[in-house]
């Protein structure tokens, strides 16, 4: 019976294991992109930052960055609801969509002064 309960907790783990795996995201190369905050939602499970890039070519970019849950933004950093504000400058650093859109695995962020949180793995 053990063997059977042991097996029943591996098949009811592995999708949740598959969620965290981040496999949406290219995690062997990283994207820096610099640009106006328009949206911040501290929110589970994931939180998320948009922000507006001016690109060479000429278009507005709208880029979004993905972030762990609110607790761990919270206990890791301090961070809340009012950490970023619409048009604060920020730079997004971290691993880019497999599908080529305009979204991240955020692993950094470097605000307007000059500060750098790592928020890899938190």
């Amino acid at each position: 019976m053990a063997v059977g309960g042991g097996l029943l907790s591996l098949v009811l783990t592995t999708p949740l294991l598959a969620h965290h795996a981040n496999a949406a995201y290219d995690t062997s190369r990283t994207v820096t992109v610099k640009g106006t905050v328009t949206k911040w939602q501290m929110i589970n499970p994931h939180s998320g930052l948009w922000i507006e890039v001016k690109t060479p070519q000429g278009p507005v970019q709208v880029w979004s960055g993905e972030f762990g849950g609110t607790l761990d933004l919270f206990r890791s950093f301090r961070w809340t609801k009012n950490t970023f504000k619409l048009g604060d400058e920020v730079t997004m650093v971290g691993n880019p969509a497999r599908d080529g859109g305009t979204a991240m695995y955020t692993t950094k962020i470097i605000f307007a002064d000059g500060k750098e949180v790592v928020v890899a793995g938190a």
